[in-house]
């Protein structure tokens, strides 16, 4: 008979989560793992799998959770431009509460080139962004929010890529002022 588990799966993945988040694949160690996620290694693998396994279970929970919270944003936004705002600004937000940058952007970059399944989630990730800035683009251009000049498809492959590059500088610029702008800056291309 089977012993039932000594703590919460969805909690030890979440705290796993944020630890790859924080610190990147690599630099996460099983010791690290155990710890944060306080399990013993041999329940962390009997649970999860190996170090690469949680990885990339923790990957598709951010994926998730952040794919789920951005169209709740957007959904609950009163307008195009509002719903980009909210977008941009949560990209950048800063707290002691949840690391800064984006858990799918810091692993296209660390992990996604070696590592096919990673590589997948990456881009299922970014097209489902890419898609939903062209929903609220073509939005903002029904409602004369956003000017009918744009392509609405070109217009969401640079919003996008603007979002991307807001996410990295969110991982490593404390000005809050400074991110403030750069979303500021980004709005103003759209109108």
């Amino acid at each position: 008979m089977a012993r039932p588990k000594e703590f919460d799966v969805d909690v030890a993945l979440m705290n796993a989560m944020v630890l790859f988040w924080e610190k990147g694949y690599e630099n996460t160690s099983l010791q690290d793992l155990v710890s944060r996620m306080g399990v013993h290694k041999r329940s962390m693998y009997d649970t999860f799998g190996d170090k690469r396994t949680l990885f990339l279970r923790a990957l598709n929970r951010y994926a998730d959770l952040t794919e789920a919270a951005d169209r709740e944003r957007v959904a609950e936004a009163g307008n195009a431009l509002e719903a980009l705002r909210v977008l941009f600004e949560s990209s950048v937000e800063q707290s002691d509460a949840r690391p800064s940058g984006c858990l799918v952007v810091n692993s296209a970059t660390e992990v996604a080139l070696r590592d096919p399944e990673a590589t997948a989630r990456v881009e299922r990730n970014f097209a489902e962004q890419q898609r939903l800035l062209k929903e609220i683009v073509e939005r903002g251009q029904r409602d004369g929010d956003i000017d009918r000049c744009h392509d609405a498809g070109v217009l969401a492959t640079t919003l996008f890529n603007a979002l991307l590059g807001l996410r990295v500088q969110a991982r490593v610029v404390t000005d809050r002022a400074l991110l403030a702008r750069m979303v500021e800056g980004v709005l103003a291309a759209v109108r």
